[in-house]
This record gives C-alpha cells, structure tokens and sequence, in this order.
C-alpha cells in the first residue's frame, strides 16, 4: 500500500469508527468501504489496534489544524472558546454514542492516549483562561488551575456515556447545556455580552 492509500484508509475508518462505533467496524468491512483486500489491509496495520491508534492520531492532527485555522479567525479568547465550542458541536451530531465507550472497554491500552493528552489540553486551557482574564472576558477571581481542569474534565464526561443519560438526550444537547453554563459562569459582565452578541449572530445565521 502506498502513502496516499494509507492515508485514505485512515481518513475512512476515523469516519467509520466515529460514525459507527469502534466495536461494529470490522477490518473486513473497511477493505470492502475502501474496495481493497483483506490482506493488503493487513499488510499495512498488523491489526484493528494498530489502524485505531493511527486514526487517533490523525483526527488529534485534524483537531489541531482546525483550532489553530478558528484561532486565527477569532478575535479574542472569548470568541475563541466560542467558535471551538460551536466546532466540536457540529461533529458531535456524526458522533456514534459507543464511539468512547468501545475505546474504553474494547481497547484500553489505546484508552491511555486520551489520558496523555489530557494533560496538553489542560496547559492549553490553562493559557486560555489567563488570556481571557487579561482581556476582561473572565473573572479575574478564579483560580485558572482549578476552571481550565475543570473545562476539560467537562469535555471528558463525553467520554463517559455510562453516567450521562443519552437515551433521552443527544451528545450535542448535552455539551451545548453543560458549556455554555460553564462558560457564562466564569464570564465577567464584559463577556457575558460578549456571548450574547455572538449568540445572537448565530441566530440570524
């Protein structure tokens, strides 16, 4: 298999495995979606381990990509948060509710890499969260450790569909309620209008 295949069988089974579940995307399946034989797949990656880890690896790079390309079209931390808040809404709509479940439970070792990175995203927060102080946008009265670990620990409660009532409610519900609560809690005056205006903005969108 050359460079460009592989790359496309790991950009179809990332959107495989997030549309479908992790457990119900059988090798076999993917060679058929990539109209490919079972054995050149798995000449490429030794198995569905292997091919799970890279699609990580490569939707953590798109992830990437994409925040910096909103960073560089948002004009403060606010609005940063914002505009990646409304980013992560739109995928979680294509996101199969067993999706972070079946990492868990079916993979744990590739499970560690959620737990790896965490620690990133935290520093990342943490950054954020000084800057919108700086601006005004947050209060200057919280502790930046405590509100950026608990903006990712929020995120991560995705993850745990086992505590969350999803038969009744879409991720996309429940991560639009649970961060624009956050997010309004920890806004100063000056960047709970700020929310405001860009509510409103996307309502007439």
């Amino acid at each position: 298999m050359n460079v460009e295949l592989k790359e496309r069988v790991i950009a179809k089974a990332s959107l495989l495995f997030v549309r479908n579940g992790i457990k119900s995307v059988t090798m076999d399946y993917i060679a058929a979606q990539m109209g490919i034989s079972k054995r050149t797949l798995y000449e490429n990656f030794k198995d569905k381990d292997e091919l799970l880890l890279e699609t990580i690896r490569y939707m953590n790079r798109q992830a990437e990509k994409e925040t910096l390309a909103i960073a560089e079209k948002s004009v403060n931390s606010m609005d940063l948060l914002l505009r990646v808040y409304q980013h992560i809404g739109k995928k979680l709509r294509n996101t199969n509710r067993n999706y972070f479940t079946d990492v868990k439970r079916y993979h744990p070792k590739i499970a560690v890499l959620f737990e790896e990175e965490r620690t990133e995203r935290i520093k990342n927060a943490h950054i954020l969260m000084k800057q919108g102080m700086a601006e005004g946008l947050i209060r200057p009265d919280l502790k930046i450790e405590i509100v950026s670990m608990l903006m990712i620990a929020q995120l991560d409660s995705l993850k745990n569909t086992d505590d969350l009532d999803i038969s009744r409610f879409s991720f996309t519900d429940i991560f639009e309620t649970m961060f624009m609560n956050f997010i309004r809690g920890i806004a100063t005056p000056k960047g709970v209008a700020f929310i405001e205006e860009f509510i409103a903005k996307k309502m007439k969108d």
